[in-house]
């Protein structure tokens, strides 16, 4: 991956560098069944779910799960060795660019990107004030609202079922009121406000308003997709081993007779 992200880099460079952004960004954090090939996920270890057992990384909506580093590089645009705590989504990518190239996007849908030019292009500090992230697989139902976050400020509505280094999953479970932590005096997500206590309260009434918005947002929304998903049957890959889009494994010596030929096309 560095020798192609240098190689794009170095052909902007060679041709248009002065009028090209590149926008480098992760999408989720450390797979961490994979346990010492993972990665780190930094102080950003979600304490309280895996000192309950089950992991806090990928697959997850822990900050060790999905909060990720962005690089841009614009030379020219954007000034160089500088930094920005704005909390931004994969979703402001979109706006973003089609602000930069001066294109005005469709009125009849709502978008839940944000332009974010002046956080690139003019050191501007402020991004979402708030962030709804659904459930990605690790507990319940794909979509299902998970977390909320609110400035410095995180609520979870829905906890553990994801797979850690030594197999674990902690039990899944619903969280009402929900969990809230403050992530400025507690990175690793370790000790939750203590409900009840008016700072929590506080949190929990201003959260709880944008999250009943967003439910009735997402309920009258009329621009939802209608795309069917279903799959054919008759378009999977096979699992012949000769075929190099063999995604299966067979037992026996095809696979094994498989693995070396890609191995030995890759060096040719």
């Amino acid at each position: 991956m560095d020798s192609l992200v240098g190689a794009v880099k170095s052909a902007s460079d060679d041709t248009d560098k002065n009028n090209t952004l590149i926008w480098f960004t992760g999408d989720n954090g450390p797979w961490e069944q994979k346990c010492q090939y993972a990665g780190s996920v930094g102080p950003f270890k979600g304490k309280w779910q895996t000192s309950r057992g089950g992991g806090s990384a990928k697959r997850t909506t822990w900050e060790g799960g999905h909060r990720v580093p962005t690089v841009a590089y614009w030379p020219g645009r954007i000034p160089a060795n500088t930094n920005s705590s704005a909390l931004l989504s994969g979703m402001d990518i979109f706006p973003t660019l089609l602000s930069l190239a001066g294109v005005t996007p469709p009125s009849d849908r709502r978008y839940d990107g944000i332009d974010a030019t002046n956080v690139l292009l003019h050191g501007e500090q402020t991004g979402h004030e708030f962030l709804f992230h659904p459930n990605s697989g690790a507990a319940g139902q794909f979509g299902d609202l998970q977390t909320v976050r609110s400035g410095k400020h995180k609520a979870f509505y829905i906890t553990g079922a994801a797979e850690s280094c030594g197999g674990a999953t902690g039990k899944q479970q619903l969280h009402d009121p929900p969990l809230i932590f403050d992530l400025e005096r507690d990175a690793a997500e370790e000790t939750p406000l203590e409900a009840g206590t008016p700072a929590y309260q506080v949190v929990a009434e201003r959260i709880a308003r944008r999250r009943e918005e967003l439910l009735w947002d997402i309920a009258t929304d009329q621009s939802v997709s209608t795309a069917d998903y279903s799959t054919d049957e008759s378009a999977e890959p096979c699992c012949d081993p000769r075929q190099a889009v063999c995604r299966c494994h067979p037992l026996g010596r095809g696979w094994e007779l498989a693995g070396r030929n890609a191995h030995t096309k890759g060096r040719k």
